[in-house]
């Protein structure tokens, strides 16, 4: 509020200066106008000019702050140009309060005496009930004090409700304008509306006036447009024109704001359409886009307000924008002819009467307005109908005029609109589903998109064949724009643009899309409007290295839309009977052969399909799943549950693929090598050196290579008949429709009952070998994908699925939609705490404010996408796993349907026993042990948990501390316990003492002592066999946990106590050994850290030494070769006691290394084993120089051999000090594995040279102990085998 205590700085603000003449006063010269205001702050007086009139003298003092207020104006209206004589301070007004009169605080006269406009100025200070506020709700209701006025001054124009502030400095103006003269137009368009001019015409009362301002003119008035200095002149008052700078960018609340107002002026119409209502909006959405980009410093896309508006121009503006929006945007010519192109063709016309002029302009005005157009909400035919969809389009341009569609951030609204009206006819008929923009982003985002910009010399094209309302394409242009910037430059970024393709079929849909791409910034993409399962002569196939879509699904007769031509060009028409065209609705199918047409080598897809895709058994569905095992590469699939898309029920599946490399088709080549392995044709193996895959076949069925190898040849051998699944073959096979017709054949002298058998029998035989053949072939297929599949899989329950997706959707009047989750939500029924929009969600999909964190879904399936190491976070070992693809599908079903599961078809191995030898679960010969006891009955020596059992079977060591736990599982001398946290470390022990555990130790207990010796079932359970059977069935991604409800099926061999007695006792011999070996390599350890502890204390970086580079893996559909060559290749386990070996050594082919010749190893280097077994570190001997290194393995290439020598780096690797960062980096995602990258970051101890090499003398005895004491450890369960094989086998 403007006081005494700041009227000087106001006065100041206003460019008042100090008077010349009078001590303390501040004057102000009007040059224009030769007039001056003074303000005497010892009087307290306010001194206007001599022209200005006053009925009274009440507002020249400083009796009251709203005083001031007349005075900020008042210098305002001079300032604008009016003169003095123009200006009446109070004029009376009869009919008042005091002396029976009302005074109005400013009248303003033109120059002919005539009053203009009326302003009574009120204090302001920002609250809700300050007196400029109750003052204008006054005047909404009833019309206040300024209708009082008016009906004194019934010529005025305006009134004006004025307030003014000084806040921090600064002027704060406030002011209603209401504009009191008649629209004579907009009166036109309604018959029934009362006008000022009737009113005052029939001499009627201020309420009367009040009347038409409040229905005829719905209570219009304006904020701007009359006190505007330098814009508004004297007299000037106008509609101040609307510029893009004025509108504001909406948020979330906003857009369900609107949304409510969208849906409830449908209502309060009655509109009944809401597809036609929604196409109705796209066309104001392309209307306002051109006007943002036509017209930003004078807008027209607004309802200028019925003072200034009328429903004939308003409509002729909107269909003149639509004209050239759809021109130049869609390139779609739209016949329309605006007012002002009409009335320029009487401008020549110059003696045409009037009359005829009025007349053909209102036959014009007709054939325009009074027919249906591209804005009608209603169905329009008359001039009454065209003013009621005028009231509705009127109501859906002021809901949208204030806001910003054109800005560089993306929102949800037309996503939100769109889903709102799938369950009005659009999904039943479309089979189309709006994809939230969390699943979008998080789709895109996990896509190699700085990789595909960075490595393609051209630019690389991405498309979305069923794009919808352009979600996908924006994104994917959104996420590009850093890459393209920081690896291309900006002047590239609009020919990036240019090479997104979006296709949609619906033209509707295809014109949201391209208003959307212009709302966002991207205006290049292009959209094709279309069916995308046809030719194109813009879309090419094999030519996309991204596709991201979201296809229609269950779309009844999709394919009879077809012609033969078009059906033709895919190889899943040949799964449907022409009578089917009609009813077919598996749409989807043929999208995933269209992905397979349109990316090119190389190229990457991300794919919402129904779950179904998966696991649908008839035969179109099977066919696509082919389509994808044959031509694309799995890298990650997503599970979404039926609450991701709103109200589509569905459960879905985002696929993420790999096109194969098309030149030549692997699927080609290797049907051609099955075809040629079961025409026992073997004179390509050693060209291409890949028959072991037959062996590795083999084993995942169950079956041994040698009985295999009887089917190819055409005579399967009777140990293969007998194998499971073998003999269901059998049992179908000679079942079937076939065999039962062939048994129905009767034996006569021509076909004899030898006859009949042998076509049963080859009957049986060609089926198996039929499906064996194609099971093969898949199998071939799944090996070859080059990396595990990541399963992600949303939680069941609601809640939790709100966590996961970062949103939730809400059906509740006022906030329909999509509500993104700000916070975490403790009642499940509540509302949401907090509502912060996309850029705040929390999810583990990924991170909108870092789409490249680590510990995010997105990241781990794009490092999947680049072969990087998986490091998955405790967080997300919750929704991720990681599985080979060949475990994903059934090869023992004997209906081989292809049937992808996202929980994998686990081989669970087994100890194999000769014939003779019976087994029992582990679940009947050693139970769990349940019985809780509480820690504080034990002492803590005696308590055994995860981190104080050893790893490779060692034992247990003193736990250290105390724990912080109550209740613990209790163990007996002779229990065994297991540690069932990342099972591959293989903590075993058989208990000495009695005790308790925390309850990740398994605790077996022994059932049947009589039967089976307590030390025989510990040396079956020290096996890798268990260990590996434990990890099959792991729970977890970064801390796998063996499946509690599977370990107890583990088969337990019994043969004789006498077997079982010399078992135990020959690997009690080794247990020996390996006690001995462990004390030495602990003693060795030992001296080794004193020495390294005493020669420095300083570390560096390994890679500030070394270079960390990985080995390579023989190449799919390649092997080892049959015989020495040059070119040995080493394994972790040709590791051995810091050296290799050779007792075993692998080679491969000249043709082999050629594709692998870069990953060698010299005598320089020192290896690293980083998979299964980690942390073997050693040198490899001179005639080992250049030999081919596993993937399996790392090497530490030396810098400089001046900095640090390569038996120093050895050495240091393998202490204990180094050996424990190893084990703390070392990550778990199916098989341990230790990152380069966390090779790079270890640090080790590091002196000069000279000391180096003195160390190096010292220290070698040590190791050699440590090494050799390792090997013993290490080679113990090779020897156990090697025990039980001799026994069991």
């Amino acid at each position: 509020m403007i006081t005494k205590e700041n009227l000087r700085n106001l006065l100041t603000c206003l460019r008042f200066q100090q008077s010349d003449s009078i001590q303390d006063e501040m004057i102000f010269h009007f040059d224009n106008i030769n007039c001056s205001v003074a303000v005497d702050f010892t009087s307290e007086k306010i001194k206007y000019p001599e022209g200005i009139e006053a009925d009274r003298d009440t507002t020249k003092n400083f009796s009251a702050n709203e005083n001031f207020v007349v005075l900020e104006c008042v210098v305002g209206l001079l300032v604008q140009g009016y003169k003095p004589e123009n200006i009446v301070l109070e004029p009376k007004t009869p009919g008042g309060r005091e002396d029976s009169h009302f005074y109005c605080d400013i009248l303003i006269r033109d120059n002919d005496k005539r009053p203009y406009m009326l302003i009574e100025c009120k204090t302001m200070d920002g609250k809700e009930d300050d007196e400029f506020s109750k003052a204008w709700k006054k005047t909404l209701q009833d019309g206040g004090q300024l209708f009082n006025y008016y009906n004194t001054y019934r010529q005025a124009q305006y009134l004006v409700l004025y307030a003014s502030d000084f806040v921090d400095g600064k002027l704060h103006r406030n002011y209603r304008l209401i504009t009191m003269t008649d629209n004579k137009e907009y009166l036109e368009s309604n018959p029934k509306l009362i006008s000022f001019e009737k009113v005052s015409s029939d001499n009627g009362t201020r309420d009367d006036f009040f009347r038409v301002w409040s229905e005829t003119y719905g209570k219009d008035y304006a904020t701007n447009g009359a006190f505007e200095a330098n814009e508004v002149p004297a007299f000037g008052v106008t509609k101040k024109k609307l510029t893009i700078d004025d509108l504001i960018v909406v948020d979330g609340q906003d857009i369900q704001r609107k949304y409510h107002q969208f849906a409830q002026t449908l209502r309060q119409y009655n509109v009944a359409s809401h597809e036609n209502a929604f196409d109705k909006l796209v066309n104001l959405f392309l209307v306002k886009v051109v006007d943002e980009v036509r017209n930003p410093k004078d807008l027209q896309f607004l309802w200028k307000g019925a003072a200034y508006d009328d429903y004939y121009s308003f409509q002729d503006r909107l269909q003149k924008l639509y004209q050239i929006g759809m021109k130049d945007y869609l390139g779609e010519d739209v016949t329309y002819i605006d007012n002002a192109s009409i009335e320029n063709a009487f401008r020549m016309q110059r003696n045409d009467p009037d009359a005829i002029k009025e007349t053909i302009l209102e036959y014009f005005r007709q054939l325009k307005f009074y027919s249906n157009s591209d804005f009608g909400f209603l169905d329009v035919h008359n001039r009454q109908l065209f003013v009621q969809n005028a009231v509705i389009l009127k109501a859906m341009v002021e809901m949208l005029q204030d806001m910003r569609l054109k800005t560089n951030e993306q929102n949800q609204f037309l996503g939100d609109l769109f889903e709102g009206f799938l369950d009005q006819g659009v999904k039943q008929n479309e089979g189309q589903f709006f994809t939230p923009t969390p699943i979008t982003r998080f789709m895109v985002s996990s896509l190699p998109l700085e990789q595909i910009i960075r490595n393609n010399t051209e630019i690389p094209k991405a498309i979305d064949y069923a794009c919808g309302a352009g979600h996908f394409l924006n994104e994917y242009a959104s996420q590009i724009k850093p890459f393209v910037l920081q690896y291309k430059g900006e002047q590239s970024l609009p020919d990036y643009y240019q090479q997104i393709y979006g296709i949609e079929k619906e033209y509707r849909l295809s014109k949201v899309s391209k208003v959307s791409s212009f709302m966002y910034g991207q205006d290049g993409i292009q959209i094709v409007y279309g069916d995308a399962l046809v030719h194109h002569d813009s879309i090419k196939n094999g030519d996309y290295k991204v596709l991201i879509a979201n296809p229609p699904y269950s779309v009844t007769g999709f394919l009879a839309t077809l012609s033969k031509e078009e059906r033709d060009a895919y190889m899943l028409s040949a799964e449907v009977d022409s009578k089917q065209f009609e009813t077919n609705n598996s749409i989807e199918t043929f999208f995933i052969e269209r992905a397979k047409q349109l990316l090119a080598s190389d190229g990457v897809a991300a794919i919402i399909l129904p779950s179904s895709i998966l696991s649908n058994s008839s035969n179109i569905y099977v066919k696509t799943r082919e389509i994808l095992l044959q031509y694309f590469d799995f890298v990650a699939i997503t599970e979404f549950g039926s609450g991701t898309f709103g109200k589509t029920g569905t459960n879905t599946v985002v696929l993420f693929l790999r096109r194969k490399k098309s030149e030549p088709e692997l699927a080609t080549h290797y049907r051609n090598r099955v075809e040629a392995w079961f025409a026992n044709n073997h004179g390509q193996d050693h060209r291409y050196e890949d028959a072991d895959v037959i062996e590795r076949y083999a084993q995942h069925i169950g079956v041994s290579y040698e009985e295999y190898r009887t089917l190819l040849e055409g005579n399967p051998s009777d140990e293969l008949m007998k194998r499971e699944i073998f003999a269901a073959y059998h049992a179908v096979f000679s079942d079937n429709t076939v065999a039962k017709n062939i048994k129905k054949k009767r034996v006569t002298a021509r076909y004899t009952q030898a006859m009949k058998d042998a076509e049963l029998t080859k009957h049986i035989l060609d089926s198996i070998r039929s499906v064996e053949k194609d099971k093969l072939y898949y199998f071939m297929l799944c090996e070859n994908n080059p990396q595990p599949v990541v399963v992600v899989k949303s939680p069941t329950k609601t809640a939790e699925t709100k966590k996961f997706l970062g949103y939730e959707w809400s059906n509740r009047k006022g906030s329909e939609g999509i509500k993104y989750l700000g916070a975490i939500i403790e009642d499940d029924d509540n509302d949401i705490s907090a509502n912060k929009g996309i850029q705040q969600i929390q999810t583990p999909l990924f991170d909108p404010q870092d789409l490249a964190n680590e510990e995010k879904i997105n990241t781990v399936i794009r490092k999947n996408y680049l072969g990087e190491d998986l490091d998955v976070t405790e967080e997300l070992s919750e929704f991720v796993d990681s599985y080979q693809l060949v475990d994903m599908l059934d090869f023992k079903r004997v209906d081989f349907d292809k049937a992808i599961k996202t929980t994998p078809i686990l081989v669970y191995p087994k100890i194999e026993c000769k014939e003779g030898i019976s087994s029992e679960r582990l679940s009947v010969v050693a139970p769990y042990v349940i019985t809780s006891i509480k820690m504080s009955s034990i002492s803590v020596s005696d308590y055994i948990t995860t981190d104080n059992m050893l790893q490779n079977r060692a034992g247990v060591i003193a736990y250290e501390g105390v724990p912080n736990i109550d209740s613990i599982t209790e163990f007996k001398k002779g229990d065994i316990l297991v540690s069932n946290i990342r099972p591959y470390l293989k903590k075993i022990w058989m208990a000495d003492h009695d005790g308790g555990c925390s309850k990740d130790v398994l605790v077996f207990r022994n059932a049947k002592p009589s039967e089976i010796l307590n030390e025989y079932l510990n040396v079956i359970l020290s096996t890798d066999t268990f260990f590996d059977y434990m990890m099959v069935g792991k729970k977890g991604v970064k801390m796998p946990r063996g499946d509690k409800k599977v370990i107890p099926n583990f088969e337990i061999p019994v043969p004789s106590l006498d077997i079982q007695k010399k078992i135990a006792e020959e690997c009690k011999q080794v247990d020996k050994e390996v006690i001995t070996a462990i004390d030495e390599l602990s003693s060795a350890e030992e001296k080794l850290a004193d020495l390294l502890n005493n020669i420095s204390n300083y570390e560096v970086r390994l890679d500030t030494l070394c270079y960390v580079k990985g080995g390579k893996r023989i190449p799919k559909g390649m092997g080892y070769s049959a015989s020495v060559t040059n070119h040995p290749y080493l394994r972790v386990s040709d590791f051995k006691e810091g050296s290799i070996d050779k007792s075993d050594i692998h080679y491969i082919s000249e043709s082999v290394y050629e594709n692998i010749k870069n990953y060698t190893i010299s005598l320089d280097d020192v290896y690293i084993s980083i998979a299964g077994t980690i942390g073997l570190v050693g040198i490899v001997p001179p005639d080992f120089d250049g030999a081919n290194l596993t993937e399996n393995a790392a090497k530490m290439i030396i810098k400089s051999h001046d900095s640090i020598i390569k038996e120093y780096l050895c050495l240091v690797m393998n202490s204990p000090r180094v050996q424990l960062q190893i084990e703390l980096e070392t990550k778990s995602i199916g098989v341990p594995k230790l990152a380069l990258h966390r090779i790079e970051s270890l640090m080790i101890p590091y002196v000069e040279k000279a000391k180096q090499e003195d160390f190096v003398k010292k220290a070698s005895p040590f190791a050699e102990t440590i090494a050799k004491a390792k090997s013993i450890v290490q080679q113990s369960s090779i020897r156990k085998q090697i025990i039980l094989d001799k026994y069991l086998r």
